[in-house]
């Protein structure tokens, strides 16, 4: 993110951050469907990943804010 001033990092990581756990919501909306039709829930493995995305952004929004 060579270029970018600190506002703007932070800025981009909170956006990704957000697309993530809109993107979360809709895979939880479609298993807890799934598990009321009586089929498995397929999105489990992906909803941890984005959810590991998440933390693993939050802990680069910290260490920016901390280098502030």
């Amino acid at each position: 993110m060579k270029g970018i001033n600190m506002g703007q990092r932070l800025d981009a990581l909170m956006n990704r951050a957000d697309e993530l756990e809109a993107e979360i919501a809709a895979l939880v909306d479609q298993d807890v469907v799934a598990v009321m039709t009586g089929t498995e829930p397929a999105n489990s493995d992906k909803i941890l990943r984005l959810t590991q995305d998440i933390n693993i952004i939050s802990t680069a929004r910290e260490r920016l804010r901390a280098a502030d």
